[in-house]
Formats: C-alpha cells, sequence, structure tokens
C-alpha cells in the first residue's frame, strides 16, 4: 500500500490541507508520548467561545489527521492518547453546548446528507401503493 502523506489524506477525508500543513508544523516526532497539544489546539479553536458543529467536525478533523500522521511514523500507542484528549476535552469544556445540542444524536442529524436515491425510491413505492389501492378500489367498486 502506497504511503500517503497528510495532504491526500485531508483531501480524501474532505478536509482542509490547511489542517495537514497544521499537522506538519506540530514536530510529532520530537513529542514523545505527549499529546497534550491536542488540547491546545481545541483550546485555540474554542477561545472566542464560539461552539458550533463546524468547530467540533474541525477539531474532529484536525486529531483524524494527527492519528493518521502517528500511525504513518509507527507510534499507534499514540493514538488512543489523542482520542482521549480529544474526548477529555469535549466532555469537560463543551459539555453544556453539546447536551443542549443533542450530542452525538445532534452531531450526526447536522450533518445528514439527503439522499436524492432514497427520496425517488420512496416517492415511486408511494405511487405504486397508491395506484395499487386504486386500482382495487376500482376493482371493487365494479
Amino acid at each position: 500500500m502506497p504511503e500517503r502523506n497528510g495532504s491526500a489524506i485531508s483531501t480524501q477525508l474532505g478536509l482542509h490541507p490547511r489542517i495537514s500543513g497544521m499537522v506538519n508544523k506540530l514536530s510529532l516526532d520530537e513529542r514523545g508520548e505527549d499529546v497534550t497539544f491536542v488540547s491546545a489546539v481545541a483550546k485555540s479553536l474554542f477561545a472566542d467561545k464560539t461552539t458550533n458543529w463546524g468547530r467540533i467536525a474541525s477539531l474532529m478533523a484536525f486529531g483524524a489527521v494527527v492519528c493518521q500522521r502517528l500511525k504513518e511514523k509507527g507510534r499507534d500507542n499514540c493514538v488512543e492518547l489523542v482520542s482521549q484528549e480529544i474526548s477529555t476535552y469535549l466532555l469537560s469544556d463543551q459539555r453544556d453546548w453539546l447536551v443542549k445540542n443533542n450530542a452525538w444524536d445532534g452531531f450526526v442529524e447536522f450533518f445528514r446528507v439527503a439522499d436524492p436515491e432514497s427520496t425517488v425510491r420512496n416517492t415511486l413505492m408511494a405511487f405504486a401503493g397508491f395506484a395499487g389501492i386504486g386500482a382495487t378500489l376500482a376493482l371493487l367498486i365494479r
């Protein structure tokens, strides 16, 4: 499997290439197992006291790119530490906002993409159902 750089990962995940650039500046090799920089990034991201699903998704995307980079460097043990750091930040500093916005269900609802295929399928099934009911009523009336 070819090695992926941060830019390819951010593109694949639909992330902005700046996240990858920011991760490059972190000097992950020099940090050992210290991932407290993740909390520092989170605090900076929410420094203006504005919380929304876009910022939470950005934090998660940042974490995903960091984890991918750590895995590429053979530091799989740090991946769990990054997820713990993000979880701890969200559950402490953003808990009230998350609770008010329906937590994970709110996140999923906010980012739900309407599936045009299922909409067309449901419409066709409803039409077929009504046509079937109409045909049945026509036979009964005769």
